[in-house]
């Protein structure tokens, strides 16, 4: 975990695989640190051919990946999955923010690799890869945000990465093989990128999720973190969250530069939903 004064610490890793017919997995193992106690976190996000995404996740025991050189290795049999990944792209890190209360650092080991999802009672999965962790050493809900777009695009040979944070500050990070790009235009079907004369474009979305995520993992919380949801302000607990998987293609003036999957997600802070605080329920 490291250490930090703050009374707030999170590290968070996202590893996925994508095979050729679009059968995708998004695994997370994370640990949240609220004051003295330390809460470990993991989650599986399947989605198969023809089929509703689903999800399971636990809150007990943790198995970290490991990193030995260019390769990724996660193995974690009570939770039934095992995974393998092999860089194909070098590493890209960022500072996303930083102030007197703590930062947010991003580090993506992996931003294309060849990769393999084993999963217990499930699919093999065998493709193209994408392998993160983030630190903040802030409460999420302290960064000045009103929108979050996240996002990758992996085909055999192009990668585009972009994070945008949309508030009273905002900036964005893109990296389009590995070479960073100003200027992108994102919303929720394209990536524009007038620097370079391409446009991603997202097309065929399957949602993976649409739903209060925040809520429902702030809710879990309670049962480990006494007293936790209420230090949630209502705007961030009650955001709107989006996440599709889309077959892409990168365009350039002379047509399709290359296609592939992508996963990109927007989280929206900007409306407060009407209900009870999670004070207020019967838990």
């Amino acid at each position: 975990m490291g250490k930090s004064r703050s009374s707030f610490y999170l590290t968070k890793w996202h590893l996925d695989c994508i095979d050729e017919q679009g059968n995708s997995a998004i695994g997370c193992a994370a640990s949240m640190r609220w004051h003295k106690v330390e809460v470990p976190y993991t989650s599986l996000l399947l989605l198969e051919e023809s089929k509703v995404a689903s999800e399971r996740s636990r809150f007990q025991e943790l198995n970290w990946p490991s990193q030995m050189g260019d390769q990724i290795i996660w193995e974690d049999s009570s939770f039934g999955l095992s995974g393998w990944w092999e860089a194909d792209a070098p590493p890209l890190t960022a500072r996303l923010y930083h102030s007197e209360k703590g930062s947010v650092d991003w580090q993506c080991f992996q931003p294309r690799s060849h990769a393999l999802f084993d999963i217990a009672d499930g699919p093999v999965l065998k493709g193209i890869g994408y392998a993160e962790r983030l630190v903040l050493s802030i409460e999420p809900w302290k960064i000045p945000m009103e929108q979050l777009r996240w996002g990758r695009f992996l085909s055999e040979t192009d990668y585009v990465i972009w994070i945008e944070l949309l508030g009273p500050a905002s900036r964005q990070w893109v990296w389009c093989n590995g070479v960073p790009v100003e200027g992108a235009i994102i919303d929720d079907e394209t990536l524009q990128l007038p620097q370079l004369g391409l446009q991603l474009q997202l097309g065929q979305s399957v949602i993976l999720e649409a739903e209060k995520k925040i809520f429902n993992i702030v809710h879990s919380l309670v049962d480990y973190l006494p007293g936790f949801n209420r230090a949630v302000p209502r705007f961030f607990l009650y955001a709107d969250e989006h996440k599709w998987r889309s077959r892409a293609k990168l365009m350039e003036r002379d047509g399709v530069k290359s296609e592939g999957w992508a996963i990109h997600q927007l989280v929206d802070f900007r409306r407060e939903a009407e209900g009870p605080r999670l004070g207020e329920l019967a838990l």
